[in-house]
């Protein structure tokens, strides 16, 4: 006669707790201070930001391995917590300021608004992207000019904290200063902006496919005066989704045709969906801005104010002024680098 053995939950359920997951009864060591840097840590001793920028043009204009022994020290300016910036930050110093492609997201955990960053730049790569000098690793593919420091041995072996400080002070710069080599890659405020009504978008019929053929491509790119109806800084994959479906891109030439062209019977576009980045375009006296944002940023499905669409305001920014291919650029940090002309928010 076979003996049943009953066994409650409970019992398995203690004699589990009891087995492999011991009660910790003792003490947390404390955590470890982190230490930060000082000048007399580098020995005084550091090469300005404008300096390592002048090396790629020193070397023919190509990227640049530095050699020796070669620190920059600046503050930093940017900030990725909205996410309009992508594993990279803004230092400056009294020279110039530069991009330090390090590549981790949330950045603004550990490197804060206007404090001091020593970076080792010894072997480390100079390198330019679109008309902007840059500082990361060397790309092995080829593809692009430098990489990101991707891992944490790299980046901790060449960029260094330091003391907090008070956030830097944008400077003020006019049409004549924004394509001065020493306001590139700086804190800066413009004022007093038109809207141009002007757009740039590069969408892809595939978005999994090859970003490089011209056959998966679509140039939204429209001198004005139309927006496509892209009123909005940017657009993620809802709102991309909502302006095509709306038919705004109908008439812009793609691949096969238009875009109206892969529009099926059922009403469906035979084109994929992701975040799009958008450049806005703006009149700073003659000179064209454009204001790009990410379609990952937080607020890339915000609506530009109504009355800088409409054009009875103008609109100050300030942010990073940077270039591409020789046109001016803008990079917002987040909402509050866009204001009125009296200085006051037209987001709260």
């Amino acid at each position: 006669m076979k003996r049943i053995y009953i066994i409650s939950a409970a019992a398995l359920l203690f004699a589990s707790c009891e087995e492999f997951q011991p009660v910790f009864t003792g003490t947390y060591p404390d955590p470890q201070e982190q230490y930060i840097y000082t000048d007399e840590d580098f020995g005084n001793k550091f090469t300005s930001i404008a300096e390592v920028k002048d090396m790629y043009a020193a070397n023919g204009s190509k990227p640049y391995v530095v050699e020796g022994n070669c620190v920059i020290k600046g503050q930093v300016t940017t900030s990725d917590q909205v996410g309009n910036l992508y594993k990279s930050l803004y230092i400056q110093d009294e020279t110039a300021g530069i991009e330090i492609k390090i590549g981790k997201n949330g950045l603004y955990n550990e490197y804060k608004l206007g404090q001091w960053i020593y970076v080792d730049c010894s072997g480390l790569t100079v390198g330019d992207y679109n008309g902007m000098i840059n500082i990361g690793y060397d790309d092995p593919s080829g593809e692009y000019e430098t990489a990101y420091l991707e891992h944490s041995y790299i980046i901790d072996v060449h960029v260094f904290k330091g003391a907090y400080d008070d956030p830097v002070e944008p400077v003020v710069v006019t049409e004549a200063d924004l394509h001065k080599k020493v306001n590139l890659g700086r804190l800066v405020t413009i004022k007093d902006l038109k809207y141009d009504d002007h757009i740039f978008l590069l969408a892809y019929v595939d978005p999994n496919g090859n970003r490089k053929d011209n056959s998966n491509r679509i140039f939204i790119d429209e001198e004005g005066p139309d927006n496509y109806g892209v009123d909005t800084w940017a657009c993620s994959e809802q709102k991309w989704k909502e302006y095509l479906n709306a038919g705004n891109f109908d008439a812009v030439e793609a691949p096969a045709g238009t875009v109206a062209d892969y529009k099926g019977p059922n009403g469906t576009y035979a084109i994929g969906s992701m975040a799009y980045s958008v450049s806005q375009y703006f009149k700073m006296g003659k000179t064209n801005v454009q204001v790009r944002t990410s379609g990952y940023a937080r607020f890339a499905d915000t609506k530009l104010p109504q009355e800088v669409l409409d054009g009875t305001a103008t609109v100050t920014f300030t942010g990073i002024l940077t270039d591409y291919k020789g046109e001016a650029q803008f990079t917002l940090i987040d909402l509050d680098g866009v204001t009125k002309t009296d200085g006051t928010q037209w987001y709260n």
